[in-house]
């Protein structure tokens, strides 16, 4: 389970590319393909590197006119969908 001071960052394996302004990503591990809309993709690159989640959150706060309780709730989904795929990595 991933909370506010989580620290997290993308799977190294995975690989991505950029397709009509959309980030599109392979698991070689899974054999599946993920595209990701404008947001989704944004925190893509955010989390390329390290970040903590409540540093994101807050990030995506001056870049989207969304209440921080909404912002909270959807990158929390996103984030658990990415972590249930092993798209992402929790750091301790």
């Amino acid at each position: 389970m991933i909370g506010l001071s989580s620290a997290i960052k993308r799977n190294p394996e995975l690989v991505s590319t950029d397709v009509d302004g959309e980030k599109v990503m392979m698991s070689v591990e899974n054999g599946e393909y993920f595209g990701l809309d404008p947001v989704g993709s944004r925190i893509w690159e955010l989390i390329e590197n390290p970040i903590r989640i409540e540093s994101l959150i807050n990030l995506l706060l001056e870049e989207f006119d969304v209440s921080r309780e909404q912002c909270e709730n959807d990158s929390f989904e996103f984030l658990n969908e990415l972590l249930e795929k092993n798209l992402l990595v929790v750091i301790d």
